[in-house]
């Protein structure tokens, strides 16, 4: 992931830690009528080879990674429905290949989010809908990511889109142009829309754009990528991811407390290989602050014939 991208060296220089929390926040988070929670925590990719023999069993093919990423995580940033429209095959293979209570987090085609005016081809968006709504219970958030280039008085469009999307899907929008920011909370205009729309956000914590890392929840569900800082040579997690998962945690067992009902927390990682030592770490500290019972990845280390179990 290029964006928010910066070198090892500028790390010691970045302030990293979370803005204060947007007074609204408390507001839409007591307003929450649901009363179920869900916490989903996974990485934005399931093909990674080099975690075969650890992750993944010794031996596991490629067509079998992720049904060993779905016995091992309980949700997905799915970034592959960027580029196109997954074929109904492909959504069958996909629950096939996943256990009851995983998520898919599907992301918006980019023929979508990315061509102005939003919403322009409606059978375009009416053909990806009903496409990834075949993933039927494994639907998690679906999340709408806007080019850098889009800008608060683009904003309005957001009306037309959400029109043709059944009120049933439900959306977490991520913006990047800085006109949506005012000091880490989103602008008044930007957030009474979100509102409106019954929309969810996106909050991108990565160490080149501190600008978008907000804390402004319009609603009891919010979608989180965690850009981390730990790339494979350094041989270990970078502490200042450790101190930024930490913020993370006590800042999300206050929102829990509040009236928080969905959390989906995705980790990456300069080369994703580091992101499930930081996943569990994650998980441990989440555990241990919010009382949580997540389940932590384990060590695979026999071959898989069929289904593998978590212990």
């Amino acid at each position: 992931m290029d964006f928010g991208k910066v070198g090892a060296s500028l790390l010691p220089t970045i302030d990293f830690s979370l803005p204060d929390d947007d007074p609204r926040t408390w507001v839409a988070l007591r307003e929450a009528s649901e009363t179920q929670v869900r916490i989903g925590v996974g990485a934005p990719v399931w093909g990674v080879k080099s975690w075969v023999g650890s992750v993944y069993a010794p031996g596991t093919p490629p067509k079998e990674f992720l049904r060993s990423y779905a016995e091992q995580f309980n949700s997905i940033e799915l970034n592959t429905t960027h580029y196109g429209t997954p074929s109904s095959e492909t959504i069958a293979k996909w629950r096939e290949s996943s256990p009851e209570g995983f998520k898919f987090n599907v992301k918006f085609l980019q023929e979508i989010s990315h061509r102005q005016p939003l919403g322009h081809d409606p059978k375009l968006v009416q053909e990806f809908v009903h496409a990834i709504m075949g993933l039927e219970d494994r639907l998690g958030l679906s999340f709408l990511q806007l080019p850098p280039t889009f800008s608060i008085s683009e904003a309005t469009q957001l009306r037309s889109l959400f029109e043709q999307i059944p009120k049933e899907l439900p959306v977490a929008v991520e913006v990047r142009h800085p006109s949506f920011f005012n000091d880490h909370l989103l602008v008044p205009r930007y957030y009474d829309l979100l509102r409106s729309l019954n929309a969810h956000v996106v909050i991108t914590d990565v160490a080149g754009r501190r600008d978008v890392l907000h804390t402004s929840l319009p609603s009891s569900r919010v979608l989180i990528r965690f850009i981390g800082n730990s790339p494979e040579s350094l041989g270990r997690l970078h502490e200042t991811d450790l101190t930024r998962i930490e913020a993370w945690v006590h800042r999300l067992s206050s929102w829990f407390k509040l009236g928080l009902t969905q959390l989906e927390f995705f980790v990456h990682q300069p080369d994703d290989i580091q992101a499930p030592l930081l996943i569990n770490h994650f998980i441990d500290r989440m555990n241990t602050v919010c009382g949580t019972n997540l389940k932590p990845w384990v060590t695979q280390a026999k071959t898989p014939k069929g289904q593998m179990s978590f212990f």
